[in-house]
């Protein structure tokens, strides 16, 4: 009876979840309303309505004494992204996508992945795309947000999860404070934004739905084209620093907020990283394009840029089409599509942090073994020294997980390369696959992913978008729990629940 009473208290917790993302439905709700699309708005408000109800049936579950342990808690984080990105998807059945591609699309958008299957934007109501839009707005900080309501019950933080990577304080002392200053923080740079590029001349209505899908590094767009139906020089170069500022971690903006010193925040290991690998990849892809690509100096930077900065942050806009670069340029990105921004933002991937604690572990261990064999080395790690076993707990987490990607890139390329439909594109497959798991596709990608594709790869990259997104771990714990139950807790929880 035990995980009957933790699974009421989950139910509760993503019950609040839903009820809140079908008050969010309201914003499609409005502009299908404004704009008279009568027949969208029904379909959309059949939508909000099943989150409306399976909210209210959840929250009204009688509350358990105790909270749900670690472990299932976790594996609920993972479940709520399929039911949201079903019942997302609803309103785009009516355009005449079939179930799988609708899902698929609703779980892209939900990621923010920015992998479409729309062949002709035209024909779609304003009402569904703004509501795919703001899917990518809510899920870019969704996976923050959620898991801190998760939190505010199972105990969770007292274990440090949501807890800047290295660091020993939270980044507030309440998790309700977290969740709700984050999302402060988000709607403030979100609002900046659209200014920003409505001064480029972008209209309202274009301008929200480019920041929608920039802020969040979702990438998707209402327009076949992407952003290069703007054809706008400055519209890109204004993108840029949004998409980079989307795929820092929030601490450092809740650092602005507390007004602390601007030198710490300039002297952030992950900031200093990630404008040097954005410098690294423009540079090398402006001499790439320059020489190889046939290109204009001007068109060389201009594509350098604006592509390094949507690689980089994870969000996926491309102001040209990638489908007839060399193999050597799109190997290249391929490395970076992967890696992307940091933690606690809202870009995917295995970020920026885990590599910077891969680098500063080489750095200790080429230390502790050739230069200094005999003396006692510790580890450095974000401007603290941390102990032999703090360190090899940092280092373990980050080697497990990069271990747990590459096996799951590995896995998935052998099921999907035996088909002529990818083995024909070998490196354009390869790059959708790390845009998958690294939430960084686009509309225009190297043509690999689209309504053309076998329904099974369509299946397996659905859930490599929910794996990524995730970043695996939730899912193997949701995984091992419905195999073998959840009476695992992490170290560090507290005893194990009878």
């Amino acid at each position: 009876m035990g995980i009957l009473h933790e699974l009421v208290s989950v139910g509760r917790d993503l019950g609040s979840v839903f009820l809140f993302i079908g008050l969010a439905t309201l914003l499609p709700l409005g502009v299908g309303a404004y704009c008279q699309e009568w027949a969208a708005l029904f379909v959309m408000g059949g939508a909000t309505f099943l989150f409306l109800i399976l909210g209210g049936v959840l929250l009204l579950l009688p509350g358990g004494n105790k909270p749900a342990r670690s472990s299932l808690s976790i594996a609920a984080a993972a479940l709520v992204w399929i039911f949201v990105s079903f019942i997302g998807c609803l309103p785009f059945l009516s355009t005449g996508m079939t179930v799988l591609d609708a899902a698929f699309e609703s779980m892209s958008a939900w990621a923010g992945t920015g992998f479409t299957f729309i062949v002709d934007f035209g024909t779609w109501p304003k009402t569904f795309l703004i509501w795919r839009s703001f899917m990518q707005w809510i899920g870019g900080l969704g996976i923050i947000a959620f898991t801190l309501t998760v939190a505010s019950r199972s105990g969770l933080v007292t274990r440090s999860l949501y807890r800047s990577e290295g660091r020993s304080e939270a980044l507030m002392p309440s998790v309700i404070a977290t969740a709700f200053q984050m999302w402060k923080i988000y709607v403030v740079l979100t609002s900046i934004s659209i200014l920003a590029v409505m001064a480029t001349g972008l209209d309202l209505w274009d301008a929200v739905n480019v920041v929608f899908c920039a802020i969040s590094t979702g990438g998707m767009s209402i327009y076949t084209e992407g952003i290069s139906h703007f054809g706008n020089f400055g519209l890109e170069m204004v993108l840029i620093p949004i998409m980079l500022a989307g795929a820092l971690p929030f601490r450092l903006y809740y650092l602005v907020y507390t007004g602390r010193s601007f030198k710490r925040i300039i002297a952030d290991r992950v900031l200093q990283l990630m404008i040097a690998i954005f410098f690294f990849v423009a540079a090398v892809l402006i001499i790439d394009r320059t020489v190889f690509g046939n290109c204009t100096m001007i068109d060389a930077v201009r594509e350098g840029l604006f592509m390094s900065g949507s690689v980089i942050s994870s969000t996926g806009f491309q102001n040209t089409s990638i489908a007839g670069w060399g193999a050597a340029t799109i190997l290249f990105l391929s490395v970076f599509v992967l890696i992307e921004g940091g933690s606690g933002s809202t870009s995917g991937g295995l970020k920026l942090d885990r590599i910077l604690v891969l680098f500063e572990a080489m750095a200790w261990w080429f230390k502790k073994t050739i230069i200094s064999p005999h003396s006692c080395t510790l580890m450095r790690h974000d401007g603290k020294t941390l102990s032999g076993q703090d360190a090899d707990m940092l280092i373990a987490k980050s080697l497990l997980l990069i271990i747990l990607y590459i096996l799951t890139i590995v896995g998935i390329l052998v099921i999907i390369l035996h088909d002529p439909y990818f083995s024909n594109d070998v490196m354009g497959t390869l790059y959708n696959v790390l845009s998958c798991l690294g939430n960084n596709g686009s509309n225009i990608g190297t043509g690999v992913i689209g309504p053309g594709m076998p329904d099974y790869a369509k299946i397996i990259l659905y859930f490599a978008m929910w794996i990524g997104r995730l970043e695996i771990i939730p899912v193997i714990i949701l995984i091992w729990g419905l195999f073998r139950g959840f009476e695992w807790q992490p170290p560090g929880s507290g005893s194990r629940r009878k």
